[in-house]
């Protein structure tokens, strides 16, 4: 019921019809009268019939009924990509001349693994947990300064191989399915995908616009 009524707003919002009969005439949706005529009629059994007096008789909605309903949902309200990010205004992302002990605090509190270093919209690093441990590996006199910035660490955050990476770039025009692929297919890599973040591109020179999970995809494919 609280699926078909977020349908009911969409098809009001988007298109300005307030009788669900008037979307099955409309020619674009052709291939979903059916569904559609079957998801009005369970809305309607189910909210307007009059169980009180039904005796022993009842109704039950199986898990093919369900589907029916979701599936109408994403046929007219496609999940996108954008739609399930999170977008970069919500990104933590310092900049180059941030403070790296802040970033880190910020890290541990929100248990955050990865973070963009972003100038002007675009990803120039990543810096990482492992990064300090590699700077500590690096030199036995390695003091974490208040005064320390994400320039002062340059090469250990620079952008690596995607092959040999935690992290990829894809489009923002990319389906929801193409992400879902991606992270599948990184299992079989020396290092599996755990973020991708979305540019305008596709590329790592790109206007950063958001990134996603794999936890951000659980239900949708």
């Amino acid at each position: 019921m609280e699926r078909y009524r977020e349908i009911e707003e969409w098809v009001l919002n988007n298109l300005n019809i307030t009788d669900m009969k008037d979307l099955e005439q409309m020619p674009q949706y052709k291939s979903l009268r059916s569904n559609l005529a079957f998801c009005r009629l369970l809305r309607n059994l189910l909210s307007h019939y009059d169980w009180s007096k039904a005796g022993n008789d009842m109704i039950i909605v199986t898990d093919q009924a369900v589907r029916q309903v979701n599936n109408l949902y994403y046929a007219l309200n496609p999940v996108t990509l954008m739609r399930l990010a999170i977008r970069a205004g919500q990104i933590f992302a310092p900049s180059p001349a941030d403070s790296v002990l802040n970033a880190i605090q910020v890290m541990h509190r929100n248990d955050y693994s990865y973070i963009p270093i972003v100038d002007n919209h675009q990803i120039v690093g990543v810096f990482s947990t492992k990064t300090i441990i590699s700077l500590i590996a690096e030199s036995n006199t390695f003091q974490l300064a208040d005064t320390m910035t994400f320039q002062n660490i340059t090469n250990h955050i620079r952008l690596a191989d995607e092959s040999n990476a935690h992290y990829g770039f894809i489009d923002p025009n990319a389906t929801v399915e193409d992400v879902s692929i991606k992270f599948q297919r990184s299992k079989t890599r020396k290092k599996r995908l755990d973020m991708l973040f979305i540019t305008d591109n596709g590329r790592y020179d790109g206007r950063l616009l958001g990134m996603i999970t794999p936890s951000d995809l659980m239900g949708t494919v």
